[in-house]
Order: structure tokens, then C-alpha cells, then sequence
């Protein structure tokens, strides 16, 4: 389905949530001063609590390397007709071939296991990493998700176009990975197989995606790779579903050399659906695909294990509807004579206990298994010596699920789930088969905490969870979750869990520890190795009860965001999931690379975090000398902490002193109503760290959850400070001061300038509470423990940005507008996003209203002494609403929207602008605007000099305005990204663009 894509320019809050803090201290006051001198600056009061009018002057408004699975039959008398399965992990000639979601391939040497060494990584862009064959030194490596955004130049407008993709990679020299080739193909890759130099992949478009199909289709694609640097497409065959609600679901395939089975989940939406299992004849070797029969499952089909082909029988065993049915399973049997001619043979109802669903199946020869589960599960034997006539054998009743099932002999293996079990939610069990009609549990171990997950569905989990046999030792992957003993707080855990096995026993043995989600384990060279999609990691398994980690490799960092130290960039890595936390050193010249030369470990004075934690993904890095502080709030947002690190030996990075500081929860949402936010709430200003306080309560919006920070209904005045933390000596900041500011309605965030740390704030009229006052306040903190207070001066507005050198200023003033009788429509028509409507008659949201908005202008005011003095002014167009405001050099950037500027005929994204302004250095304003066909869709993030830096998405990648010359105003982009952008810092002429789990990238804004 062809989607126009709807986003439009984001106005980008200063929001610190979870750094905000504040501190307490020796107190230094400062005193409203009295307007004079015929300097009186009166604005709207943007939050008067009297909505009532008061005009100003007349401003009403008007107007206006995987084995075989037993499941598939390799077993075709040519050689170069042996069937491959693709997996995130290849091993060959002591390599390790790693498929990471957030870092790309990566090639490591694994002859020595305890000295693992990086060979070669390839990044990749453009999607999500599924899975990968090996070939004579190629990689195919096949994504999901590759999309960009391509303009469409009849309709003027950008549309996202979306597929899966091949790439292949030629790794002969891993220092040096080359693209071959690249192939895109429809929708969603489902499964695969390599058979000889032809690979066949099935796709589906379930009708939603972007730029798929309207109906649910599924494709099967035969691509020749012999020659990787031109594949090409041998035959392509497309199936419709024919879901009258439009749902699709993904494929699930079955294989041997000769053809592949394909069927999935259809609903035909009374709960009783059935799946089509349709054959495809691929036993030609240059990859024509011939459309054989299909045959109709009795029920669903949700995974390959459902289907096997077994000496000319295929068997399958499904149940009817969809999550939950009354109906049984069914056990079908078909006689295969050719692809094109298959017969029914055999068909058997389940006899079930009580109405249950199915939840695993798996053949092993003359033997099929199912089990079916409500809150207990049993496992059916099937016998299948005479595919004619299935016989259902035995049962056995159990606890729990069993989610996969990996047959040996007289023996199953079998992985599964029990969350009531104490021993942990999940499991592996061995069962007695010996006995048909009458299977028997020998043992189960629990494991995995009170919440646990595997990395793979039902139809790859068999590449996860790993039996070896001659080691008689079994590896699963895993992630989980176990809450304390207040059963409401706990931990996240990942790991590869060890259970021995013999033929009649189960034990279960240490936890080799992982660093995000465990994805594949494998023993080489007499150690284990864990893979996850962060880090692979070897153990030493002598004592199989305790796993001992010899060597660690990165896959992919962790990047929340970073600074500059000496010749050092420190960038914070925490997995959100923890709240557990590194800083990491690089090297300045080369900060993307994935390896760190150094780093610390953040958990000793991060572990009482506790359960409310706001979490180290957020926090912040400042930098003095060589020393880095980590600031972050504590568990409650009730005070922040400042943690240094000393960095002088960056190889060993030590933890240095610490303080903490009251902090006002409502400082962690940044939310300022309709007043334009400019700074931040901490900041660095010399050798002090400085953070705005306020006693505002929060607003609850519902639900207790804080919306915002406001004054409680009725208070008209809030308190505020600033709390000052002095790195003066660098190794043990110190909260040194606690600086009063004047009571008023609010305060901005914090600017700097040079040692001077620079807010706002605003005061009603005694008189007339619809207007106010705005003063600029600064402190000087060139002594951090003596911070001096300059005198507040009035000035037109809240602060936007301040040039002591010049002493011009900067700032947005608010005149409240009414338009007395309209409509809803009218109102948010004119007035746009800040627009308030109060209907006539209560609730009655038809009929008339007074709307009332607030209209800003943009002033410029010169500072001299304790006075200010009006040089200029520009009104923007009534409803163009600012919410933030970066600031460069002599340039400021406002993102604007406004209600009249959409297009309603057009792209939801038509109603955004950005207004540049220069001219702050020259006394006179200059306002130029982009409007939303200009800006395509860049998100303001950053300004480097007068240069904008904006996230794009179109394609996804960094953004510049050069704004030096108002008058050529374009956006370029500078180049593509793996994610969304966190945080930038600029280092030289360098962007380090921070992108949580995908780590980080540098772009050179010089080029």
C-alpha cells in the first residue's frame, strides 16, 4: 500500500528530562529592582491566570554456518543440490562471520579464543540485519526495513519506498570488505535457502507496510548468485491472499532439494480458518521456478515445523482459528508424487483433554509430536509407520508450554516456558519416547527469572538453542527479568544458560553472562562463545557451574551521548534496559570506532538507582581539563548527582570524587507553556556547573503522571535557584552555592556567557495581572564559591540568546489576542497550535467561543549598565507558535508552526517553517523563513557557528543550513545515518552524532 509519508518539521524542545538538577547551599540574594529611567518594558503575561483580555494597545484580534534441520530433507543424490540455511552467525577457517543489528558484519579472528581479534567490519546502511549465507568467500548478507525516501517529483512531495535486501560482500580481505553486488526484493524477507548457486527467497507484503501491496501478497524469488557481482533475478512467482480484512502474516517454509512448502496464517474472520500450504518445484538448477500444487491445511500454520516431506509423504498437523479455538488439532497426510500431483492420504482429529491450542509440532521419521496448551501441557505421540491411518499413541500432562522440541531416538529435548515455576519462566525438558503410549518427563530445569525471552521465533529458534550431542551439553540463549523481593523492582539479565544431558538426566549449570540480548552460542577451540548483537564473549567451561569469561569482542557500542576531554572524546554507554552504564574513551581522531581504549565502569555508584530510576541513558557529560562528570538524577528526580572521572591515563580511567544536589522534580520535563525555551537547565560556565531549581509543582495530567512543571492552581509566584557546583578542583566537585532568584511566575533556562550564567524571568502588573514584566538575570561565577548577581534589568521579553561583548539581546515578546465569537474551527484556524477555544456554552464545542492565543515578536535590546534599550523589532504572523530557539554565532533558529500555513490538500507536514534570524551583531534584525518544501524533513538538534544541524528523513542522515549569507539559504545533506540522532557534539569541524544502540558516527562538516 502506496503511503504518502506525513511528518512534518518537529519543534525541537529544550527538554533535559533526567538531567535537570538543582543544589543546595549558602545563600546569596538578589532584589527586584524598580523600573526607571523611562525603560519600562510591559508584555502580555503569556500565563495570566486572568483569561479574561486586557489588549494591549487595541490588539484584538478579528479574523482573520547452521546445520541441517531435521524438519528439511537434504538428502538429493547430487552434492551441489545440498540445501543451506542462512543464520547471524558463519564460522570459517577460524573466522567468526557476526551479523549484528546495530553494528553491521563484523570479522573476527577466533583462532586464539582468548585474544579475539577484529579483522574487518562492514557497517551497512539503509535496514535492518536478518540473516546471511557464506560462499567461496562471499557474505550475502540479506536486511529487512531498507528504505529511503525518494521524491516524487509529479506530486511534489516525498514517498517512502521500503524493501528487503541483498547485499553481497566480497571478505576475502576482512580489512577490506567490498559490496559485489545488491538486490532489492518485495516486502519482508520470511525465510530462505541456498540450493546450488541459486537462492530462493520468500517474501511477503502483508498490505500495510510502506509501498507494498494493497492485498497481502507473498512472493517467492529465485536469484542466481553464482556471479555475486550481477544477481539476477532466474523466476519470481506471487501468491494474493485472499484475507477479506486485508491482515497478512509472514510465511513459513519447509524445504527439500526439490521444492519448498510455503504456508502461513489466513484468516477468514469467523475463527476457523485454514492455510493453504502451496508447492514450489525448485529442483531446476538455474533457478526457474515451477508452480506445483497446493493442498489446504485444516488449520493454521504458523511455523516450518508443521510441515515435513518424509519418503514421498508430506505430513502436516494444524489447528483451525486463530490464538484460541474450540476446534482440535488435525493430523493430515498427503501423498507426494511430484510437485505437481499430491494426494490426501491420511487424516486424524486430535483427541484433546479439554479445548486447548497448539502451540509445537515436530516429525522424527515415523514419529510425529504435538503439544497443545492452556495452563497445563500435554504432549501427543502420533504414530505415522502407515501415513494412511495417523494413530495417536500417548499423552502427557505437564505445566507450562513447550515452544520447540528437538528429537534424539527414544529422547526429546525440548525448550519451553512456565512462568508459575520458581526455578524461573523458562525451561528444558527431557522426555521418554521409548513408549509411545506412554511418554514420560525425566527432568526439567528451570531458569531465566520470573520474565524471560528467546531472540528467535518459532521458526529460526532451532539456530539458537544449541544440543552437542558429543559434549552432551546444551547452550540457550536467553534473556530475562527477576524482580526482588518486594516483587515490584529487580534486574535485566542476558546470558547463555548451561545444562548437561545424558540419556536420563538433566542438570542444570552456570549462566555464561552477555551484554545484550543473547542471540547464539557455539563452543571452538575449547571455549564458549556468546553472541549478541553487542559483544561477542568466550568462556572458559572447565567448571561448567561457573563459566569464566578469557576475552570479549565489540559488535556494537552504546552512544547516549559525548564530549571532548584533551585529545579524547569520553562517549556515555548505557543499556536502558539497566540503567548500567560505561564511559568509554576514543581517540578524538577516530570517535566512531567501536572498540574503546579505555573505559569505567559506572555500576558501583549507579546501583542503587532502585526501581523508579529515570536511567543513565539520559544523562550528561561535561568535560574540565581531564576530568569528566557524569550528571544524572538519582532515583526519586528529588536531587542530581555529579560524578567525576579522572581521564589523565585514558587506557585506565578511574572514578573520582562525587556530590549531590537538591534537584526539583518538575526541572526533569522542561515543559515553559507558550514561553520560547533557549538554553538549558544545567549548564558549565568556567570552572562551575551550574543548574536551575525551581519549588513549581507538577501538573498532573491523569493517571499521576507529571505532564509538565506549573504552578499548582491559584499560585501566581514560584521560587527558584541556581545551585553551583565547583570543579575548581577537578577531581572533587563541590556544591559550593545556593543563589536566589526573584519569586516570579517563571524563569527560563540558562544561557552562558563567558563565567556568566544568564536566565529570565517574568512578574504580572500588581494591577493587571495580563501583563508582566520580563527581566534578565545574571550571575558571574568567575569564583564558583563567590557567584556575584548582577542587578536584573527589564527588557522587552523573554531571553533567546546574549552577546556580552556587544551587550545586544535578543529576545520573544507575548501580546495575549481575543477574537471574541468563533466557531472551534475558526479558532484553531486562525490562531493555530497555542489557541485556547472556550465555548459559550459549556461544553458545548459546536457552537460560538472566545478563542485567545498569544502573538510574539522577536525584539533586539541593548544591554548598558543596568538598563535596557529597544533597537529593533519583528512581529511574526498571527499563530505562529515557538516553542525553542537555537542559537549560534550571530544567528538564531526558530522552528514555527502555525495552523494557516497547511495545505489541507497537502502532506501533513505543509503547516512548518523556520525562521533565521541575523543581524543581532549589526544592531538591525534580518528575519528569513524556509517553508516546509524547502526544510523536506529536517529536525533542528544543534548549531555549529551559524550552521543549522538537523536530523533529515529524507533519506534518514544529518542535515546543514549554512546560514552565513541569509539571502542563499539551502539545506544539504551531509550524510546518511543508522539511527535517530540522540545528541550531537561538535568537535572542530567534526559532528559526533550519537545514536543510542547503533553507537557513533562522525560527520565531517567541513567537506
Amino acid at each position: 500500500m502506496n503511503l504518502r509519508n506525513r511528518a512534518f518539521l518537529e519543534c525541537a524542545a529544550v527538554l533535559i528530562a533526567a538531567t535537570a538538577a538543582g543544589l543546595a547551599g549558602c545563600q546569596s540574594g538578589s532584589e527586584q529592582p524598580i523600573p526607571g529611567d523611562g525603560h519600562d518594558f510591559i508584555s502580555d503575561n503569556p500565563q495570566s491566570a486572568n483569561n479574561s483580555g486586557g489588549e494591549e494597545d487595541g490588539g484584538t484580534a478579528t479574523g482573520g554456518e547452521a546445520a541441517p534441520s531435521a524438519g528439511d530433507d537434504n538428502s538429493a543424490s547430487d552434492p551441489e543440490r545440498a540445501i543451506s540455511e542462512a543464520d547471524i552467525i558463519q564460522i570459517h577457517e577460524n573466522k567468526l562471520y557476526a551479523l549484528s543489528q546495530y553494528g553491521g558484519l563484523s570479522i573476527i579472528d577466533i583462532s586464539v579464543p582468548d585474544q579475539l581479534t577484529l579483522l574487518g567490519r562492514y557497517a551497512g546502511t539503509g535496514g535492518t540485519p536478518f540473516e546471511m549465507y557464506f560462499q567461496d568467500g562471499v557474505v550475502y548478507a540479506m536486511f529487512n526495513a531498507w528504505g529511503e525516501y525518494v521524491w516524487d517529483a509529479a506530486n511534489g512531495t516525498y514517498e517512502w519506498a521500503q524493501s528487503s535486501h541483498i547485499e553481497a560482500l566480497d571478505v576475502d580481505d576482512p580489512g577490506n570488505v567490498v559490496q559485489l553486488g545488491s538486490f532489492n526484493l518485495p516486502g519482508a524477507i520470511s525465510d530462505s535457502r541456498i540450493v546450488g548457486d541459486v537462492l530462493y527467497a520468500v517474501t511477503y507484503e502483508n498490505g500495510y507496510c510502506w509501498d507494498c501491496n494493497n492485498t497481502p501478497t507473498t512472493a517467492i524469488t529465485s536469484l542466481r548468485v553464482g556471479n555475486p557481482a550481477s544477481i539476477a533475478v532466474a523466476d519470481q512467482l506471487t501468491f494474493s491472499e485472499s484475507d477479506p480484512y486485508g491482515y497478512g502474516w509472514k510465511r513459513s517454509v519447509s524445504a527439500t532439494a526439490e521444492r519448498m512448502y510455503v504456508a502461513g496464517v489466513e484468516w477468514d474472520g469467523n475463527g476457523e480458518g485454514h492455510s493453504t500450504i502451496q508447492i514450489v518445484d525448485i529442483s531446476d538448477p538455474q533457478g526457474d521456478l515451477v508452480l506445483g500444487a497446493s493442498v489446504e491445511a485444516a488449520g493454521q500454520i504458523e511455523n516450518r515445523w508443521q510441515m515435513d516431506e518424509h519418503e514421498g509423504v508430506l505430513r502436516v498437523i494444524s489447528q483451525p482459528g486463530i490464538w484460541w479455538s474450540d476446534s482440535v488439532p488435525a493430523v493430515q497426510t498427503f501423498t507426494v508424487t511430484s510437485s505437481q500431483s499430491i494426494q490426501p492420504l491420511g487424516y486424524l482429529d486430535l483427541v484433546l483433554p479439554m479445548p486447548e491450542t497448539l502451540r509445537s509440532v515436530r516429525f522424527d521419521g515415523e514419529r510425529g509430536y504435538a503439544i497443545t496448551a492452556e495452563q497445563t501441557d500435554p504432549l501427543f505421540t502420533i504414530d505415522l509407520s502407515n501415513p494412511a491411518q495417523p494413530v495417536q499413541m500417548g499423552e502427557l500432562v505437564m505445566p507450562g508450554w513447550v515452544y520447540h522440541m528437538e528429537p534424539r531416538g527414544n529422547r526429546i529435548i525440548a525448550l519451553g516456558f512456565d512462568n508459575a515455576d520458581p526455578e524461573g519462566s523458562l525451561n528444558v525438558s527431557l522426555f521418554d519416547v521409548s513408549d509411545m503410549s506412554n511418554p514420560t518427563m525425566i527432568k526439567r530445569v528451570g531458569f531465566g527469572g520470573d520474565w524471560a525471552n528467546l531472540a528467535e521465533d518459532q521458526d529460526r529458534i532451532h539456530k539458537a538453542f544449541t544440543i552437542l550431542d558429543d559434549q552432551g551439553l546444551i547452550l540457550v540463549p536467553y534473556a530475562g527479568w527477576d524482580y526482588d523481593s518486594n516483587g515490584y523492582c529487580g534486574s535485566y539479565q542476558s546470558g547463555i544458560q548451561l545444562v548437561d544431558f545424558t540419556q536420563n538426566s538433566l542438570t542444570k549449570r552456570g549462566i555464561a553472562e552477555s551484554r545484550g540480548q543473547a542471540r547464539r552460542a557455539f563452543l571452538h577451540g575449547e571455549r564458549l562463545f556468546a553472541v549478541s548483537d553487542d559483544e561477542v564473549r568466550t568462556f572458559d567451561i572447565d567448571n561448567r557451574s561457573a563459566p569464566q569469561q578469557t576475552a570479549s569482542k565489540t559488535l556494537a557500542t552504546i552512544s547516549n551521548q559525548s564530549v571532548q576531554v584533551g585529545d579524547m572524546v569520553a562517549r556515555l554507554s548505557a543499556d536502558w534496559w539497566t540503567s548500567a552504564a560505561r564511559i568509554e574513551l576514543v581517540p578524538a581522531a577516530t570517535p566512531d570506532q567501536a572498540a574503546a581504549i579505555g573505559s569505567v565502569d559506572l555500576g558501583s555508584v549507579t546501583s542503587s538507582q532502585g526501581c523508579y530510576s529515570y536511567g543513565l541513558y539520559n544523562a550528561r557529560l561535561f568535560a574540565n581539563g581531564q576530568h569528566v562528570y557524569l550528571v544524572w538524577p538519582n532515583d526519586m528526580g528529588d536531587a542530581a548527582r555529579v560524578l567525576a572521572v579522572d581521564v589523565t591515563n585514558p587506557q585506565s580511567p578511574t572514578l573520582a570524587g562525587q556530590t549531590e544536589v537538591p534537584l526539583s522534580p518538575n526541572d526533569l520535563w522542561g515543559y515553559y507553556g507558550p514561553i520560547v525555551t533557549s538554553g538549558d537547565v544545567v549548564v558549565k560556565a568556567g570552572n562551575a556547573l551550574v543548574f536551575r531549581r525551581t519549588d513549581a509543582q507538577p501538573y498532573y495530567y491523569g493517571y499521576d503522571y507529571p505532564y509538565g512543571p506549573m504552578n499548582p492552581p491559584g499560585a501566581s509566584t514560584q521560587e527558584a535557584w541556581l545551585e553551583v557546583v565547583d570543579l575548581s578542583n577537578p577531581g572533587q566537585p563541590t556544591h559550593s552555592a545556593t543563589v536566589a532568584l526573584p519569586e516570579a511566575s517563571g524563569h527560563t533556562p540558562l544561557r552562558v556567557d563567558g563565567s556568566t550564567v544568564l536566565l529570565s524571568h517574568w512578574v504580572p502588573l500588581p494591577e493587571d495581572d495580563t501583563k508582566a514584566r520580563f527581566y534578565l538575570d545574571r550571575v558571574n561565577l568567575t569564583v564558583p564559591g563567590l557567584p556575584v548577581v548582577l542587578q536584573p534589568v527589564n527588557v522587552p521579553g523573554s531571553l533567546v540568546s546574549f552577546d556580552g561583548s556587544t551587550g545586544r539581546l535578543l529576545t520573544v515578546d507575548y501580546q495575549r489576542l481575543t477574537q471574541p465569537t468563533v466557531s472551534y474551527e475558526e479558532c484553531y484556524t486562525t490562531f493555530g497550535y497555542d489557541a485556547i477555544f472556550e465555548p459559550i456554552v459549556p461544553d458545548s464545542w459546536t457552537g460560538p467561543g472566545i478563542c485567545r492565543s498569544v502573538k510574539r515578536s522577536l525584539k533586539l535590546a541593548q544591554i548598558q549598565g543596568h538598563l535596557a534599550t529597544l533597537l529593533d523589532s519583528h512581529a511574526l504572523e498571527d499563530g505562529t507558535s515557538l516553542s525553542s530557539a537555537f542559537v549560534g554565532e550571530d544567528r538564531v533558529f526558530f522552528p514555527a508552526q502555525n495552523q494557516v500555513w497547511y495545505d489541507v490538500a497537502g502532506p501533513y507536514w505543509t503547516g512548518s517553517k523556520l525562521f533565521v534570524v541575523g543581524g543581532m551583531n549589526d544592531g538591525a534584525l534580518a528575519v528569513e523563513e524556509l517553508s516546509s518544501e524547502e526544510l523536506g524533513y529536517a529536525s533542528p538538534v544543534a548549531v555549529h557557528g551559524n550552521t543549522l544541524l538537523s536530523t533529515g528523513w529524507a533519506p534518514t542522515g544529518l542535515w546543514t543550513l549554512d546560514a552565513s549569507d541569509l539571502d542563499n539559504l539551502a539545506y544539504e545533506q551531509k550524510a546518511e545515518l543508522r539511527g535517530y540522532v540522540n545528541h550531537i557534539t561538535v568537535v572542530g569541524d567534526k559532528a559526533l552524532c550519537s545514536l543510542g544502540s547503533y553507537g557513533l558516527e562522525t560527520v565531517d562538516l567541513a567537506d
